[in-house]
């Protein structure tokens, strides 16, 4: 069991990672460059980056349950 958790971390880690790069700063960012840059010079965001935000967050509760996970069985 705390194999299977070990490696669902590992997984959530690295795709938190991911999901933070593809955030836009100040200077566009990744996301800017797929083409979730071009409306908010309009409308300020995008639902691209909104979905992405939102993925972002699912990522980071289920690294925190995972991360307490850990800890309580190991």
């Amino acid at each position: 069991m705390i194999y299977v958790l070990a490696l669902l971390h590992t997984i959530f880690s690295v795709s938190l990672v991911g999901l933070i790069l593809l955030h836009s700063g100040k200077g566009g960012g990744l996301s800017s460059s797929l083409g979730g840059g071009a409306g908010s010079t309009f409308s300020g965001t995008t639902i691209m980056e909104k979905n992405l935000t939102r993925l972002t967050v699912i990522v980071v509760a289920l690294f925190a349950l995972s991360t307490v996970g850990l800890i309580f069985l190991g």
